[in-house]
């Protein structure tokens, strides 16, 4: 179905350029933003594959072109989704660079892509971008295609003043090259330009139209912040809402229960969301064929959607997450059987949730809408934040070379939606921005900002640890409410096995004025984690909170 679609799509492109039917359309767009939604696309064609993606952007061209987005974006995907295609191992590298002509203001951009495939022999290259070329062999007979994606690609860049070339050695690799012209909008260049469009938010209404008390939940997200956020928008339906962080733990949750829904972070370490998801497609069982996987993605670019829906997920929701679609995934996908109505007045509409907190770098009310609408739950929820911020501050503080490029992209993503979950819009704006460069392997452009990210987010995280102190202190519960609230995090560092947290945790702690009996507990925790004894640790920790809390509601 999807390759005779694609098929179809193909041949009906083709003859309109062929006819003189197609038109080159011409409006503004943002470069950086095109590249991105173009390398990102190929990345997720790769994660099966043990090929390297390469990219070389030149960060001197012009932020802003005119020309038809869509073509450019479709002569990069054809000659990029060819090298991927016959490249089984080694890497696929693709660079972009531009002649400026005419008074500066037009540009000549010039597209490479090398790849270490098959190649192609050299009595095939004349005929390479011809009409329903294809080239069988047995190095390439069990690889699917028509070959119409070149000469299409071929018709394009010379409708929009170019062409595109090619040279290889067979067995070894090849290497395209396409030519296009656009019109310069804004001569500013990647590197200068400085944007970025928040997810708008809004406040939650609390109202919802029902209940499902007996729907099993499971989020994975490798940040706890993004875990807690997510929990506190959905409390209202009052679900059991379980939570790991990573695709590895989503595994082993899904196949020992059964759950109505699965929210599943995209960009994880090692096992990422599009490897679990399809891990648990191929599971024995109608149960894992229909499962309903919801994917968690803070880029929503053009193309995502269906991305998605290919590999084996029924829906996607962008982050920071936006309540009203959140509310439509959970309406789609509830089970009608457990559901249960609530009463709803449309003359009246909920009082937002209000917070005393103010925090220089953050929009505390944007904060705590985003979060839930609690402020007990906002105040959880940032001291997560600067729990996570800790735990990355060492593979962020350092400009990263090719081999650590992917892992800090990766990280500044993750701190892109959180921070703008919890209302620090400058952090997620600079994060944004190291993760562009990063996917475009922009070194030089994060080694001239990674100062300015790191002192921003250093700063306000300081002010929110300062801010949750003495919220703490005036707390009429005084000490024993802090310990209450680090034996929470605790929990959950041992539930997830995260033993740089568990440590971490322990050690602030032990600066804390206990009693012996709770020296005592902490210490056979700490004894406990040394040997992977995770399980008995958190039984202790349970202990210890339940006697906490009936501390607190005896003062």
């Amino acid at each position: 179905g999807a390759n005779l679609l694609s098929i179809i799509n193909d041949i009906l492109d083709f003859s309109k350029i062929e006819s003189g039917r197609m038109e080159i359309a011409s409006r503004e767009y943002w470069l950086r933003s095109l590249l991105n939604d173009v390398i990102n696309i190929i990345r997720m064609r790769l994660l099966e594959k043990d090929v390297r993606l390469i990219t070389n952007i030149d960060g001197s061209l012009p932020c802003r072109l005119e020309g038809d987005e869509i073509r450019v974006r479709q002569v990069l995907l054809n000659i990029l989704s060819n090298a991927v295609k016959y490249t089984l191992d080694g890497s696929v590298s693709f660079s972009a660079r531009g002649e400026v002509r005419g008074r500066d203001s037009e540009i000549l951009m010039m597209f490479e892509v090398a790849d270490t495939g098959i190649g192609i022999k050299e009595e095939n290259l004349g005929r390479l971008f011809g009409d329903f070329v294809r080239f069988d062999s047995d190095t390439d007979k069990n690889i699917e295609g028509t070959g119409l994606g070149l000469a299409i690609t071929k018709k394009l860049c010379l409708a929009m003043g170019g062409d595109v070339s090619v040279s290889s050695v067979f067995g070894e690799g090849s290497v395209f090259t396409a030519t296009l012209l656009q019109k310069v909008k804004d001569p500013k260049t990647l590197v200068e330009t400085d944007e970025m469009i928040h997810d708008s938010h809004e406040t939650p209404d609390a109202r919802i139209d029902f209940t499902a008390p007996e729907a099993r939940v499971l989020i994975v997200d490798d940040i706890k912040t993004n875990l807690k956020v997510v929990e506190g928008l959905l409390a209202p339906y009052k679900m059991d809402v379980l939570s790991c962080q990573s695709g590895k733990e989503a595994l082993e949750f899904v196949g020992k229960g059964s759950f109505d829904i699965v929210f599943m972070d995209h960009m994880m370490p090692e096992m990422d969301g599009i490897k679990a998801t399809a891990a648990v497609r191929a599971m024995e069982g109608e149960y894992f064929k229909t499962l309903p996987i919801i994917a968690l993605t803070a880029n929503a670019v053009s193309g995502m959607r269906e991305m998605f829906l290919e590999n084996g997920f029924n829906d996607f929701l962008s982050k920071p997450i936006e309540v009203s679609k959140l509310n439509e995934i959970v309406g789609r996908w509830i089970p009608k059987e457990k559901r249960v109505n609530t009463a709803r007045d449309p003359r009246t509409s909920p009082s937002p949730a209000e917070t005393d907190l103010n925090i220089e770098g953050l929009d505390t009310s944007h904060g705590l809408a985003s979060t839930g609408g609690t402020p007990e739950g906002y105040m959880e929820v940032l001291e997560i934040y600067c729990l996570d911020v800790d735990k990355r501050l060492e593979t962020l503080s350092i400009v990263p070379d090719s081999i650590r490029l992917g892992l800090f992209t990766t990280q500044v993503h993750a701190l892109k939606s959180a921070s703008a979950s919890i209302g620090a819009f400058e952090i997620s704006r600079l994060a944004a921005e190291l993760e562009k460069a990063g996917v475009v392997g922009d070194t030089e452009f994060i080694r001239a900002h990674l100062d300015a990210f790191l002192k921003e987010l250093t700063a306000v995280t300081e002010r929110i640890k300062t801010a949750i102190s003495k919220k703490q202190a005036i707390s009429p519960c005084g000490e024993r409410q802090i310990m209450g609230e680090s034996l929470n995090l605790l929990k959950n560092a041992l539930a997830s096995e995260d033993i740089g947290d568990v440590d971490r945790i322990l050690a602030s702690l032990s600066e804390e004025p206990l009693d012996e009996a709770s020296k005592d507990c902490l210490s056979r925790i700490s004894d406990l984690v040394l040997v992977g004894e995770f399980g008995e640790a958190l039984k202790i920790a349970e202990s210890l909170d339940r006697d906490e809390r009936d501390a607190i509601q005896n003062i």
